[in-house]
């Protein structure tokens, strides 16, 4: 047994994203409007296969509808009001000399969107909507686990999921390598061996042994890189398994067979679909009123990646996400976002507890600007919410300082209409709060201005707070976290975070902002393990 070795994640994490087809965002510059292409008469467009995952090669195959070698490139449209076609970056092209295409290009992770091809001289191919499968996975003990004996863990690669459609009908990955891992502390995970996917979407360990009492296990399908293919790596929900004493409970002599209850949770039947992805327009962002680009650093998840995948875009590549759980979340990309979700079961039910987080690692500043896209899910509201926050948060772990250097873009709740801010310096605090709309029903995007003499809050592109003087900078460098904070055991509210895109911005570009409110400066004593 052995430690996951983090750089082996970060160099299989850089190769997934080689050929990504993430695409420029539309605050980064003007895009190709859709009236200036002429879609000829005749011209095709299809895909194969019909049933992805992001990162999944796609074969797209057409015609311009006119005879002639062109330059063409992959453009996209997020379907959301004033949104445009834009560039798939990453792709480059030519026809045969009758027009007609084929090539093979990694799928976006998205739902709701369009693709389509276009060539010099103005011309287009008929667009084709995408939408691609969310790839999970779910493991089980088979029988009983007892201690001193061995035990068998399976895991189904293509689970449908209670609420959860775009699970239904995932392919299947024959092959591909799945690590058991058990769990250390809330960022450690031991490596306990290897097994590959069989025809049937099923892995299975075998010999699984452990001592009495209750250990965590989670699987992680690895990234698949072969060919056009670049899906990132993703992981179970952690997974607690009480190893009985010898001769507690007999061994079942039962044929091992795949638990429907564990494979579907409820019916296959799909619940009606939620809203496309561009049902509503994006909200303003700070970054494009006060002109921070270009990024130092981009994170848009619309192409299948990991968590230790580097940024799509930006001077900054070197930057991962580590995730923590100490309870029974999950850090993952989800639809072409950030997600952190408190348990496996979307429809609520007992088992949300413990703390969830997601850091960025290796892209630490002292100063600078950092900015996200936020919103919630909850299927209930019987028990606690959890505290969710999005701050910046010192890199180095020596300068953490128990917690009194954190800067706070953002703490909400799921059933909150209050959302508070602020910075912490030593033994002193700033903090702000504001009225907000539910952010299960909206999806703002926050951000936090750091410079040496003054910080400055934003919510969607206007400023709500500076404190001024440099008072509660640190000076040290501070790293972008997402946490969902509850108590460990306690039972709260089935919540999910999801944030659609994090950018970082270089503090001496575009105009600096002081004219937020003043914050309240109160004593501080808390600390924060």
């Amino acid at each position: 047994m052995r430690h996951l070795h983090t750089a082996l994640a970060l160099a299989l994490g850089g190769l997934v994203l080689t050929l990504a087809p993430a695409a420029a965002t539309p605050d980064e510059g003007p895009a190709n409007d859709a009236g200036s292409r002429i879609a000829v008469r005749g011209g095709s467009l299809t895909f194969s296969p019909q049933s992805y995952v992001g990162g999944q090669a796609l074969t797209f195959s057409g015609s311009l509808g006119r005879s002639g070698v062109r330059r063409i490139t992959l453009q996209q449209h997020m379907n959301r009001p004033g949104d445009r076609w834009f560039a798939v970056r990453g792709f480059s092209g030519t026809t045969a000399a009758d027009g007609s295409f084929s090539f093979s290009f990694p799928a976006p992770a998205m739902g709701g969107i369009r693709f389509r091809v276009a060539g010099k001289g103005g011309v287009v191919s008929p667009p084709v909507s995408l939408r691609a499968k969310g790839q999970d996975l779910t493991m089980w003990v088979v029988g009983q686990a007892v201690a001193g004996l061995p035990f068998t863990i399976a895991v189904d690669t293509t689970p449908s999921l209670v609420r959860r459609p775009e699970t239904i009908g995932l392919p299947v990955f024959t092959g591909r390598t799945l690590t058991l891992q058990r769990r250390v502390d809330g960022a450690t995970w031991e490596t306990l061996g290897t097994s590959t996917v069989q025809p049937d979407g099923m892995g299975w360990f075998t010999g699984v042994t452990a001592a009495a009492g209750t250990v965590v296990y989670r699987v992680r399908q690895e990234d698949v890189v072969s060919g056009a293919n670049r899906i990132g790596w993703m992981q179970t929900f952690p997974t607690y398994v009480t190893v009985l004493d010898p001769g507690q409970v007999p061994r079942s002599s039962a044929p091992v067979r795949r638990p429907v209850a564990a494979r579907t949770g409820t019916s296959l039947t799909p619940p009606p679909v939620a809203a496309r992805r561009g049902a509503g327009a994006a909200s303003a962002t700070a970054s494009s009123r006060y002109g921070w680009y270009p990024t130092l650093w981009d994170y848009t998840w619309e192409a299948g990646q990991s968590l230790t995948s580097p940024p799509d875009v930006g001077s900054v590549r070197t930057g991962w996400w580590q995730d923590y759980s100490d309870g029974a979340g999950r850090v993952s990309r989800q639809n072409g976002g950030l997600y952190l979700d408190s348990q496996r079961n979307n429809a609520g039910g007992p088992g949300d507890f413990g703390t969830t987080r997601a850091t960025l690692r290796g892209a630490g500043r002292a100063y600078g600007r950092w900015e996200a896209r936020l919103r919630l899910k909850s299927a209930e509201a019987s028990a606690a919410d959890f505290s969710v926050l999005v701050e910046l948060v010192p890199e180095r772990p020596e300068d953490y300082a128990c917690g009194r250097r954190n800067i706070v873009l953002a703490q909400v709740a799921a059933h909150s209409s209050t959302v508070t801010f602020g910075a912490k310096a030593d033994t002193r605090q700033w903090t702000g709060s504001r009225r907000i709309p539910s952010l299960v029903h909206t999806s703002p995007a926050v951000a936090v201005e750091v410079a040496r003499d003054h910080i400055t809050w934003f919510w969607d592109g206007r400023p709500i707070g500076t404190v001024k003087g440099g008072v509660a900078t640190s000076d040290v460098p501070m790293t972008l976290r997402f946490s969902m904070v509850g108590a460990p055991g306690v039972e709260h509210n089935q919540t999910g975070v999801v944030s659609d895109w994090q950018r970082g911005f270089a503090i001496d570009r575009g105009k600096q902002v002081r004219s937020g409110a003043a914050l309240q400066a109160s004593a501080l004593s808390a600390c924060e393990a």
